[in-house]
């Protein structure tokens, strides 16, 4: 019996020595983790790509339009939307809401003048009694100046399922015009 168990001893001794294979076993398990981690720094980078493309589109559009010297319509709306897919370059739905918008110091808001957007369902234009949801975005002017407010909504679908939902990036940009005050509309 004392043999049987030395002998068993010796065994299990020889074998928690032994190392081979423990490169493909550690392998094995490593190499799944090293894959989702690899997929989901593309996907987070991926991401921040498409926002931050879409902030700088979404300033490029809003610069565009504050240098109109001439009324705009919606064919025009409709062309600096295809300026900021253009930018934005994706396949996936993307819109725009432009909006001219007077400060009033006595009463404190903001009056819409006018607003044109390309997805009446998603973003309808603008009103008055609408204007105070951006309140937060958009600066204090003087009595009476006025600001154009392009906000710009862009789709995102990642590549990989690694923990970021489908979402909608939503970028508004505020510039003052720049030859007209306040920018017609026609």
């Amino acid at each position: 019996m004392r043999a049987a168990i030395r002998t068993f001893r010796h065994a299990l001794r020889r074998f928690r020595q032994d190392e081979s294979g423990v490169i493909t076993t550690e392998t094995l398990l490593i190499t799944p983790l090293l894959m989702w981690v690899f997929l989901a720094l593309f996907v987070y980078w991926d991401a921040f790509r498409a926002q931050n493309t879409s902030i700088k589109a979404s300033y490029v559009v809003a610069d565009m339009i504050s240098r109109e010297n001439a009324p705009v319509n919606t064919a025009f709306i409709n062309g600096m939307h295809s300026v900021f897919r253009y930018i934005v370059d994706t396949g996936e739905d993307t819109w725009i809401r432009v909006s001219s918008v007077q400060y009033s110091v006595a009463q404190d808001r903001y009056n819409v003048l006018w607003s044109r957007t390309t997805n009446a369902s998603r973003a309808p234009a603008h009103t008055t009694t609408t204007m105070v949801t951006l309140r937060s975005h958009l600066p204090v002017p003087a009595d009476s100046d006025t600001l154009i407010v392009v906000e710009t909504w862009r789709r995102f679908t990642p590549a990989f399922e690694v923990g970021l939902d489908r979402r909608t990036f939503h970028e508004v940009s505020v510039v003052r015009p720049r030859f007209l005050s306040p920018l017609p509309i026609s």
